[in-house]
C-alpha cells in the first residue's frame, strides 16, 4: 500500500525500543510496533517523543540511521518537530567510540553490535530468541505488517512478541555495552 510522502524503496520506521536509565540506576523500557499495513509514522512519532521525554543522551549503534528516522518523523509530524529535533541532536553513536577505543580478539576485526556484545557482555545473547538477527527481523516485520491479517491471531501475537523481544535485546545490549565501557574506562 503506498504511503504519502514515500518514494519507492524508502524505509518506513515501524518499530522502536529504548531503555531509559533512571537516575536511581534502574531501567525503564519502552517499545512500540506498528499494527497492520497503514502508515505507522504519526503514531510512532508520538510514542517516541513520549519514550524519550527527559532523556539527556540517546545512545545508538549507527546513529546516522537513527537520526535519519527521526528526521523523517519530523517532516511527517511538524507539530512534534521541536521535540524530535532535540532528540535528534542528543543521539550519541556508540559504534565509533567502540571502533576507535576498544578492541577484543573476539571481535574478529568486526565491530557489529552482535560481535561487540558477545565479546564484552558474553552473558547476554540472541541465541534464545525466536528471531536472532536483523535480516530475519526485517522479513518477519514485512510478513506481520503486510500479511498479518491472514495469520491466526495466536501466530500474529507470537510473531509480534518475537519482534519486540529481538528489538528489546538490541537496546538492552547497548545499555550493557555502555556499562562495560564504564568499567573498562575506570581501569
Amino acid at each position: 500500500m503506498p504511503r504519502e510522502g514515500c518514494r519507492p524503496y524508502d524505509g518506513v520506521p515501524v518499530q522502536f525500543s529504548c531503555h531509559v536509565e533512571e537516575s536511581s540506576g534502574g531501567l525503564r523500557h519502552h517499545e512500540w510496533l506498528a499494527e497492520g499495513a497503514g502508515d505507522p509514522r504519526p503514531a510512532l512519532a508520538e510514542a517516541l517523543v513520549h519514550a524519550l521525554r527527559g532523556a539527556k543522551t540517546i545512545v545508538a549503534y549507527n546513529a546516522g540511521f537513527e537520526r535519519g528516522c527521526i528526521r523523517e518523523l519530523r517532516e511527517l509530524a511538524p507539530h512534534l518537530d521541536g521535540k524530535l529535533r532535540k532528540s535528534e541532536r542528543r543521539v550519541l553513536d556508540l559504534l565509533p567510540i567502540v571502533r576507535e577505543h576498544v578492541y577484543h580478539p573476539d571481535f574478529g576485526g568486526r565491530f557489529g553490535l552482535r560481535f561487540v556484545l558477545s565479546a564484552l557482555v558474553p552473558e547476554l545473547s540472541y541465541g534464545g530468541l525466536a528471531i536472532q538477527d536483523g535480516g530475519s527481523a526485517t522479513v518477519e516485520l514485512e510478513r506481520l505488517l503486510l500479511r498479518g491479517s491472514e495469520m491466526p491471531e495466536a501466530e500474529r501475537t507470537e510473531l509480534r512478541r518475537a519482534l519486540l523481544d529481538y528489538c528489546q535485546l538490541d537496546t538492552l545490549a547497548m545499555v550493557k555495552i555502555v556499562e562495560r565501557l564504564r568499567v573498562l574506562a575506570k581501569r
